[in-house]
């Protein structure tokens, strides 16, 4: 017996066949010719080395053999359904695993609704998140992350960012600063005082030093801070000021501390970012947090 040299179809049609005990119902199940499914089961017996099925003009049934055989091919069939829909659900994005770059204070409010409706519509698969600090803000995009949330700029190549929402951007104040108690602040008002600033150097750190604006000049930056926490407590311990996102205002607020709005700087954003060549359960993950960001822009309960 050759059983490297078995045949799915051959397998089909005895199954089938030991199902239906008629090789016209048997056929018509398997869209095949009479002929053609007799010649198979002939084919399986031959390399098996066993015969199968008794067969009269008016009857069909299993031998001994092929009844002790019937129960195995079924669940060799299943199994192999089963390989099959686990490798179809693995292409699509419906099994597996998702690694999610998190920059720490982008989309707060975002983040637990966006993994919460994703576990609910995609259960097979496993999300690992990481969470990045300023020293980070690529989010790991370019270090093997699936797919990220974060703000940009960023400086990573290749990458596609998709903006989820846009927000103000505000000054981070002392209590006592001489601006504190206004409710807008001109960017150009901020520019001579001392800076709270991410650690590093490059486009994310200059965006929130507000170094478009200063002539080529450098920022006055008196502490780096690698997270939120950190850049408010330096702010509100009067080391010097920051510029951030409105929503951190709305979470990290604490007495010590004023955020009036810079009515001359453009909205910031969150954005989805995924790699050159995303995966199809990253894309559904951007499309989801997209999804989900547009509901909670329109107030819909998630």
């Amino acid at each position: 017996m050759q059983t490297s040299a078995m045949d799915i179809r051959l397998l089909k049609a005895f199954v089938t066949v030991g199902e239906e005990l008629s090789f016209i119902r048997a056929a018509t199940r398997l869209h095949v010719s009479q002929p053609a499914l007799s010649q198979s089961i002939r084919q399986f017996e031959s390399l098996l080395d066993v015969q199968l099925f008794v067969r009269s003009t008016r009857h069909v049934a299993l031998t001994e053999a092929g009844a002790a055989l019937l129960e195995e091919a079924q669940e060799i069939l299943r199994r192999i359904d089963h390989l099959a829909q686990t490798a179809r659900d693995h292409a699509s994005g419906l099994r597996g695993s998702l690694k999610v770059g998190f920059l720490i204070g982008a989309g707060v409010d975002l983040m637990p609704q966006i993994l919460s409706a994703y576990a609910e519509r995609f259960p097979d698969v496993n999300v690992v998140v990481k969470e990045f600090d300023f020293a980070s803000p690529h989010a790991g995009i370019d270090e093997g992350m699936d797919v990220s949330v974060l703000r940009p700029p960023i400086e990573s190549a290749n990458v596609e960012l998709i903006t989820l929402v846009e927000e103000p951007c505000v000054a981070c104040l002392p209590c006592g600063h001489r601006l504190a108690s206004a409710d807008t602040v001109s960017i150009y008002d901020l520019l001579d005082e001392p800076i709270v600033a991410a650690p590093g150097q490059g486009a994310w750190r200059s965006y929130w030093t507000g170094d478009i604006y200063r002539n080529s000049e450098s920022a006055r930056v008196v502490h780096e801070a690698s997270t939120v926490e950190s850049e408010l407590q330096a702010v509100a311990s009067k080391r010097g000021i920051s510029i951030t996102a409105s929503s951190t205002a709305r979470f990290y607020s604490r007495p010590g501390l004023a955020f009036p709005v810079i009515r001359d700087m453009p909205l910031c954003k969150v954005a989805i970012a995924l790699p050159g060549e995303p995966s199809l359960a990253a894309r559904h993950f951007a499309e989801l947090a997209q999804e989900v960001a547009r509901e909670m822009a329109a107030g819909v309960a998630l």
